[in-house]
C-alpha cells in the first residue's frame, strides 16, 4: 500500500475515532446530562416529612380524653383516663396495608388510629403533613434547608360523652366484676341519641401502644401490649358494650308490649291468667315466680306483667302478635341493624325469623320459638348500645341514632302517647315495691326501670343480668337518659345489674 492510501486510512480512522468521542460528548452532556444532574441533585437534596400534632379529643366539659404530652423529650399521645376510655378513645398504631389505602397522607412509619374514635375520625384528628427540604454535601455534612412548608395540626374533637359519669360507670362496674370474675358493659345515653359514656369491661391503657408513653393512674391490670393480646379469656381488646351479641332476656319485653298496645292486641285493662307454666307436648315454658318461689300471680295486666316480669303474660303476647309482627316491631326499633354510631367495629345482632330457621337450621318454626322470642331468648341477640336504643325509643317514640360526636337525625317512629304512658307506668312499678328491681325501690316515683335475666347455656353457667333505667330529665322527652347495664353471666338482673345502675343514678339525678 502507497503512503497516499496509508495516510488516507490513517485520516479516515481519525475522523471515526473523533466522531465516536464527540458522539459520546454529546451524549452524556446533553442526552443524559439531567440524568446525571438528578443524580447529583439526588446526592444534595434531601426532603423530610413533618408530621402533623395530633388533634385532641375532648368531653363535653372540655376534660381531655385523648392529648399530647411533651415526654421524654418527645411529643407523644396520652390518654389521661387509660382504661376507663379505653372503649371510647380506641388506640393508636402502626398502619397495616388497608390503613394506608384509607389515609392517603399516612405513611408507614407514621401511627394512625386503630380503634375506638382514634380510628373512626383519623382523617379529622392527623393534620396535613408538611415538609422541609434541605441540600447537604455527599457525606452528609453542611446541612442547609432550602425550603420549608409547616405542617398544620389535626382538628380537635368534643364528644358528647361526660367523663366523671364514664368513670363512675366504669368503677361501678369494674367492682362488680371483680366479685363475679366476668366481664360486662354500660351505656348512658340520652334519648336525643347523645352517648354520655360508653363502658366495656376488663379493658386496657390505651397507653400501652404508644412507645415510650406515659402510663395512665387508671393503667389497668395489663403490663405491656403481648400480655394484653394474647389473653383469650379476658379479652379486653373486645368492646362489649357494641361489638357483643346477647340474648337481651326481659328487658326486650317493652317491645311486644308496645307492639301489642299499637296493634290493638290488648289494652290497660286486658287480663291474662299468670298458670305459671305452659306445657305444649314435651316442652314446658315457665314462669321464673313459679320456678323460684312455688308461686303464680293470678289474673294480671299490661302494667303488672311489665313491673313483675312475667313470663306467662309475654308468651301470650307473643301468640297473639305472631312471629312476624314480633319480628317487624323487632327492627323497627333497631334491633337486627347496626345503630349507626360513630365508632368502627358495631355488630348487628340477630332477629331470628321462620325463613332463616328452616334454611340454616332445616328446622320449621314452632309455637315455642315464638314464646321464647317473646321473653328476649332463644336466637335474638342485641348488643347493650341496641337495647339501650330501643328502650329510648320505647319511651319516646322517637329513633335518634347514638353519637359520641355531634348531633343525630331524630325519625318520629308514630307511637300513640297513650300506649307509651302504659309502658311507662308498668316500668315506674318495675322499681317500685312489689317490682323486681329491688336495689332501685329508694328511687321509686322518679325512674323507670326493666330488669332481665337472660339464660346463657346449660344448668353450669348463670344467666346474662340486664338493667335498663330510664331517667326522665326535664318535660323534654329528648332529654331523658337511659342507663343499660349488661353482666355477663352475672345471675339475676335484679340482684347484679341493678346495683351498677343505682350507683350511676345520683350523678344523673343531681349533676347533669
Amino acid at each position: 500500500m502507497d503512503k497516499e492510501a496509508i495516510y488516507y486510512w490513517n485520516k479516515t480512522i481519525l475522523i471515526l475515532i473523533m466522531a465516536i468521542g464527540i458522539s459520546r460528548v454529546f451524549f452524556l452532556t446533553t442526552v443524559m446530562g439531567g440524568h446525571f444532574d438528578s443524580l447529583a441533585e439526588g446526592n444534595r437534596v434531601r426532603r423530610v416529612r413533618l408530621d402533623p400534632i395530633r388533634g385532641i379529643i375532648r368531653d363535653r366539659n372540655a376534660k381531655h380524653l385523648a392529648m399530647n404530652i411533651d415526654y421524654g423529650g418527645k411529643t407523644v399521645r396520652f390518654y389521661p383516663g387509660g382504661e376507663v376510655v379505653a372503649s371510647i378513645v380506641g388506640y393508636l398504631g402502626k398502619p397495616d396495608e388497608i390503613d394506608l389505602k384509607d389515609c392517603l397522607d399516612c405513611n408507614a412509619e407514621a401511627t394512625v388510629g386503630k380503634a375506638g374514635l382514634e380510628k373512626q375520625y383519623q382523617e379529622m384528628l392527623l393534620g396535613i403533613p408538611g415538609m422541609v427540604t434541605a441540600q447537604e454535601t455527599a457525606s452528609g455534612q453542611e446541612k442547609m434547608e432550602v425550603a420549608r412548608i409547616e405542617s398544620l395540626p389535626g382538628e380537635n374533637i368534643t364528644t358528647n360523652v361526660d367523663l366523671e359519669l364514664q368513670k363512675l360507670a366504669y368503677i361501678s362496674l369494674k367492682n362488680t366484676l371483680k366479685e363475679t370474675g366476668k366481664s360486662g358493659a354500660v351505656v348512658v345515653a340520652k334519648v336525643n341519641g347523645e352517648v354520655l359514656a360508653l363502658v366495656s369491661s376488663p379493658s386496657f391503657d390505651p397507653n400501652l401502644f404508644i412507645p415510650d408513653g406515659k402510663r395512665s393512674d387508671f393503667g389497668g391490670d395489663f403490663k405491656d401490649v403481648d400480655s394484653l393480646i394474647k389473653d383469650t379469656e379476658k379479652k379486653p381488646l373486645y368492646n362489649r358494650a357494641i361489638s357483643g351479641d346477647y340474648a337481651p332476656g326481659s328487658v326486650f319485653k317493652l317491645t311486644p308490649a308496645i307492639a301489642a298496645l299499637e296493634e290493638g292486641k290488648i289494652n290497660k285493662t286486658s287480663m291474662i291468667m299468670d298458670t305459671g307454666e305452659i306445657k305444649i307436648g314435651e316442652y314446658r315454658y315457665g314462669n321464673w315466680y313459679l320456678d323460684k318461689y312455688g308461686k303464680t300471680e293470678g289474673e294480671i295486666g299490661i302494667v303488672k306483667a311489665l313491673a313483675r316480669s312475667n313470663d306467662i303474660f309475654f308468651y301470650k303476647l307473643g301468640e297473639a302478635l305472631g312471629v312476624d309482627a314480633l319480628v317487624s316491631w323487632s327492627e323497627k326499633f333497631g334491633l337486627g341493624e347496626k345503630s349507626g354510631i360513630d365508632l368502627p367495629g358495631e355488630s348487628n345482632g340477630f332477629v331470628p325469623t321462620p325463613y332463616w330457621k328452616e334454611k340454616n337450621i332445616g328446622e320449621k318454626w314452632f309455637l315455642g320459638n315464638t314464646y321464647h322470642f317473646a321473653i328476649g331468648q332463644g336466637d335474638l341477640m342485641a348488643t347493650p348500645l341496641q337495647i339501650n336504643r330501643m328502650t329510648a325509643e320505647v319511651v319516646s317514640g322517637l329513633s335518634c341514632s347514638p353519637r359520641l360526636v355531634g348531633k343525630a337525625e331524630c325519625l318520629d317512629l308514630r307511637l300513640n302517647n297513650k300506649n307509651i304512658a302504659i309502658v311507662l307506668e308498668g316500668m315506674k312499678e318495675a322499681c317500685s315495691p312489689g317490682g323486681t328491681a329491688f336495689p332501685l325501690f329508694e328511687y321509686a316515683g322518679r325512674i323507670y326501670c326493666k330488669t332481665g335475666t337472660a339464660q346463657k347455656g346449660g344448668k353450669e353457667s348463670l344467666s346474662n343480668a340486664w338493667m335498663s333505667v330510664v331517667v326522665p330529665k326535664g318535660a323534654d322527652t329528648k332529654e331523658w337518659i337511659v342507663i343499660t347495664v349488661l353482666i355477663e353471666e352475672g345471675g339475676e338482673g335484679s340482684a347484679v345489674a341493678a346495683p351498677v345502675a343505682k350507683e350511676i343514678l345520683p350523678y344523673i339525678l343531681d349533676k347533669l
